[in-house]
């Protein structure tokens, strides 16, 4: 009930909530200490020391994507990592203590971590036995190696005062606090303007990065040796992309983190792994399967160094300044993540390999190394490997460059060269390429709906820009009359519009050139807000079925019939049960296929300012 009034009337104070709610005291504050655990909602008190509330829609949806998660996890850091994820999702936040307590005590006390429930977008972390003991946590340094993992790796953070702060009451922090330290005459004059806001931006980024800010409860942010190590600092935990076992270092190298220290999801390192997963789908369709695990490998590299998918933050002067500040690997360190039992060989071109030659490149320098052998002989298509084991990692070099290369070259421009370090050293361009996923959803979209001659239409307008209705025919290779319906019905939905320029000042319509054109950004805002709605009915509608069939999931979940279905339900309720089961799965796989396009239309690109 709390959620639902600050989601419907907004930021609201204490004696507010309680006026609308018409809960007691107690309950209300209950249910705002739970909410506030969640991540669900944010506070801010002020000078007259009232505290308001109001929703986090961020988290509020990122419940949606708690399989995701969790499947991200294990695929990268085994299950064992998958059951912390977990866990920290049905918390919100948790101290290591928690964690510590729940797996070295016994099972009768009362913890704060959930230990060996099952739930729907992930299993719990098990503390009893489990089959063939997977998923268990088998000490406490590998409880610890797991999450200085996860720490290391950005899949959870450390639990700061400002992650329970609006983000507009943190803006007026920094302002506050910058006219006091840095303005305190007061801001006069353009110049003194620019200054102003650079060292807001700057205050907000350090209180983001920096890892000195004061955590919640005081807890330290450091980590502390395991007992029994030697005086060498300890070291960094082994995270290798292709080994999905999860296994930890020795307990004498583990370090061991405070058990004070507080963490809890990171969802912008969530935004990032999503972002790259897209992009191997994107090399996979266009290139082949085994080029898009080496270019898997390359988005893993860099993910190490990026962060988040979006840096409201950075203070870029140009496109130039954010094109050099992407991060870059090298074809060495792709190679040395890539799994060993990828056959490299298939997917590569006869002889000649692929046409052009990337932009980027410098010829002059290094043509020979990159002409050696462009493709592999085969044998009636297949590649002459003969069921031989791989070849040595030295050996697979010259391959994942080849791959790399395809990459490369490729239209799309997957990624590009900038310079010669280990081999080869990349870029990729998130957000042009980013730009190039949102305007195939758009395009495909104009297809379901209005037809091919329609997508068509609006790739020519998001190329030449705008145009009047004789040259998007004419680009077209299409007749005016053939068009002029299809236009209307796109600018009727909201994908094109028109612009009016008048030859005379009397504005005529017939004196009046129309000049058609495609804004991408109004586009994408116009299918994100669509597809909340389609994921609000899909939930909707799993909600009605459910409860069509409520009486005999209630008696299936019974203790006594669980593992005993074929004992206390009827045929009937059976063919119920698992009817509902695959009308859950299909709405489920429906609404996961929806999230994506959130994540591609809300998460990967930044907000443009409204004009």
């Amino acid at each position: 009930r709390v959620f639902t009034i600050l989601s419907r009337l907004g930021r609201q104070s204490l004696r507010g909530l309680q006026h609308c709610t018409q809960l007691s005291p107690n309950h209300l504050k209950h249910g705002l200490v739970v909410l506030i655990q969640q991540h669900l909602i944010l506070h801010n008190t002020t000078e007259d020391d009232v505290t308001y509330y109001e929703v986090d829609w961020r988290n509020a949806y990122a419940l949606v994507r708690s399989g995701k998660l969790i499947k991200i996890v294990e695929d990268r850091f085994g299950e064992k990592a998958g059951g912390i994820i977990s866990n920290l999702l049905l918390l919100g936040h948790a101290k290591v203590g928690d964690f510590t307590d729940a797996y070295q005590l016994s099972s009768k006390k009362k913890h704060h971590v959930d230990t060996g429930a099952e739930h729907i977008n992930g299993d719990g972390i098990g503390s009893g036995a489990g089959k063939g003991g997977g998923s268990k946590i088998q000490s406490l340094g590998q409880l610890h190696a797991l999450l200085h993992q996860l720490l290391q790796a950005g899949y959870i953070t450390i639990v700061r005062a400002w992650h329970f702060k609006p983000a507009a009451d943190l803006n007026d922090d920094a302002e506050r606090l910058v006219k006091r330290e840095v303005f305190p005459d007061g801001v006069k004059g353009g110049k003194a303007q620019a200054e102003f806001r650079k060292a807001v931006q700057d205050r907000k980024r350090k209180w983001r990065d920096d890892d000195g800010e004061p955590q919640v409860n005081g807890a330290s942010t450091g980590t502390k040796r395991a007992s029994g190590s030697s005086n060498n600092p300890s070291k960094r935990v082994k995270v290798n992309g292709w080994m999905a076992n999860g296994h930890a270092e020795s307990e004498e190298n583990t370090p061991m983190l405070d058990n004070e220290l507080v963490v809890r999801i990171n969802y912008e390192k969530c935004n990032v792994v999503l972002r790259s997963r897209q992009l191997v789908d994107l090399a996979a369709k266009h290139i082949g399967d085994t080029t898009s695990n080496v270019y898997q490998a390359l988005l893993q590299r860099l993910e190490d160094k990026t962060p988040r998918c979006i840096d409201e933050l950075a203070d870029f002067v140009d496109e130039d300044d954010e094109s050099a500040a992407l991060p870059s690997t090298t074809t060495l360190e792709v190679s040395s993540l890539l799994d060993p039992a990828i056959d490299l060989t298939a997917d590569i071109a006869m002889e000649e390999g692929v046409n052009g030659v990337d932009e980027g490149h410098d010829a002059s320098e290094n043509d020979e190394e990159w002409s050696e052998d462009v493709g592999v002989r085969k044998t009636n298509g297949a590649p002459l490997t003969n069921g031989t084991s791989m070849p040595h990692q030295r050996d697979r070099l010259p391959l994942v460059e080849k791959h790399i290369r395809l990459l490369a070259d490729d239209p799309r421009r997957l990624i590009r060269w900038v310079g010669n370090r280990g081999r080869g050293e990349w870029k990729v361009d998130f957000p042009a390429l980013t730009s190039t996923l949102i305007q195939r959803e758009i395009q495909n979209t104009v297809s379901a709906c209005f037809g091919s001659t329609a997508a068509r239409i609006v790739h020519i307008l998001h190329a030449k820009g705008k145009l009047d209705e004789k040259q998007v025919a004419t680009f077209g290779l299409l007749r005016q009359k053939d068009i002029r319906a299809t236009l209307t019905s796109m600018q009727e939905a909201g994908f094109v519009e028109t612009q009016e320029v008048p030859k005379e000042a009397a504005r005529q319509p017939r004196s009046t050139i129309y000049l058609w054109y495609f804004d991408q950004d109004r586009c994408r805002k116009l299918l994100l807000n669509d597809t909340y709605k389609s994921m609000s009915r899909l939930l909707q509608r799993i909600k009605v079925e459910k409860a069509k069939v409520q009486a005999v999931i209630d008696k299936a979940e019974r203790t006594d019939v669980v593992n005993n279905e074929e004992k206390y339900l009827t045929n009937m309720e059976r063919d119920v049960l698992r009817e509902w089961r695959n009308t859950e799965e299909k709405l489920l796989v429906q609404l996961a296929r929806q999230d994506d396009l959130v994540a591609l239309f809300r998460d990967f690109t930044p907000e443009m300012p409204a004009s």
